[in-house]
């Protein structure tokens, strides 16, 4: 096996784990367990929780990432894309409370440097996503939304809260 196919192995092992019981609630020696690994080949991949768990926000963004553009590419009216960009978040969400909930622990300044690039990187996506939204709504004429920009940027904080 690849080391590529391991550190996917353990990926997966951890959004089961972080989903189910949250990411506080995991030790890596359960991962470990759950993968009938060693501890120290699992800390050879991923040196602390804290890294892994930038790798299991990074592997569940893309495939949220992926799933949503490909459907938003499909959709042509502007308002059924922002329900489905709305429904797709709603999933998200609840399919990964327990990882979503973690992400609350960190408040802006205080971001751990291994999330920093992380949380930029999926703020930028999903600020495309709306701005394209709203593109396509002022392209037919449904928004009438004069800096699309600060728009998006205003929906994405009301959406964070």
């Amino acid at each position: 096996m690849s080391q590529d196919q391991k550190q996917e192995l353990i990926i997966e092992a951890a959004i089961k784990r972080f989903a189910h019981f949250g990411v506080n609630k995991t030790t890596m020696n359960e991962i470990a367990a759950d993968l009938s690994i060693s501890k120290a080949l699992l800390y050879y991949y991923f040196p602390d929780n804290r890294s892994l768990f930038a790798a299991v926000l990074k592997h569940i963004s893309q495939l949220s990432a992926y799933s949503t553009n490909e459907g938003l590419k499909k959709e042509t009216d502007p308002i059924k894309a922002v329900s489905f960009f709305l429904e797709k978040r709603t999933e998200f969400i609840i399919r990964y409370y327990n990882i979503v909930e973690f992400l609350r622990s960190f408040k802006p300044g205080n971001i751990p440097k291994e999330l920093e690039s992380l949380f930029s990187h999926i703020r930028k996506q999903e600020l495309d996503r709306i701005t394209a939204i709203i593109e396509k709504g002022k392209q037919q004429n449904i928004f009438k939304i004069e800096n699309t920009g600060k728009t998006a940027e205003l929906y994405y904080d009301f959406l964070e809260g």
